[in-house]
């Protein structure tokens, strides 16, 4: 089952990956969260955090330079992209002890490292549960996870954002019991 949040920035979908995470603890997940990193109420770049490691890493900053790739005003941490995150994302396989991998996001920032949507196309490939963030604008790289019909989309808005975590909790539930049947 490979379950992919969908939503406008700041929508909630990390947030949501973050109530995922403890709803399914039992099932020993692993992954990481984009989060905001604020200052003075504004934005000022983002962080990757490591799941269940709690390790961080600066994905963006608007403050530092932290390589010559920028998207809009935020410096692109390439190299954590690419030391860091894509192997943690290669590290993630059907052998794993985890039952389930989240993987937050499938986004513009991370796609400007040339390697970074194989690694997203490994993780799709694994027979474990996924589940992910992409970016909400129609990006034609983007395009291949949001129309494979073997991916569930939900569309994250105000009016449903609060009742996703447990919506996908049950579908897990049942997703088990399904499995199950068909043994």
């Amino acid at each position: 089952m490979k379950i992919i949040l969908q939503g406008p920035p700041g929508i909630g979908k990390s947030t949501i990956l973050q109530k995922v995470y403890t709803l399914l603890e039992a099932k020993n997940p692993k992954g990481c969260i984009v989060e905001e990193e604020r200052k003075n109420g504004d934005r000022v770049g983002f962080i990757i955090k490591y799941l269940p490691e709690g390790d961080v890493t600066r994905l963006a900053s608007i403050r530092e330079k932290l390589s010559d790739i920028y998207l809009s005003k935020y410096s692109i941490n390439i190299e954590a992209i690419e030391n860091e995150m894509i192997p943690y994302m290669l590290s993630m396989t059907s052998d794993s002890p985890h039952g389930v991998f989240i993987f937050d996001e499938i986004g513009r920032m991370q796609q400007k490292s040339e390697k970074f949507l194989p690694a997203v196309d490994h993780i799709m490939s694994i027979s474990k549960p996924v589940i992910a963030t992409i970016v909400n604008d129609d990006e034609i790289w983007a395009r291949k996870y949001k129309n494979d019909d073997r991916n569930f989309i939900i569309k994250v808005t105000e009016l449903n954002r609060d009742h996703i975590a447990n919506l996908i909790k049950i579908m897990f539930d049942y997703h088990e019991k399904y499995k199950a049947l068909t043994k």
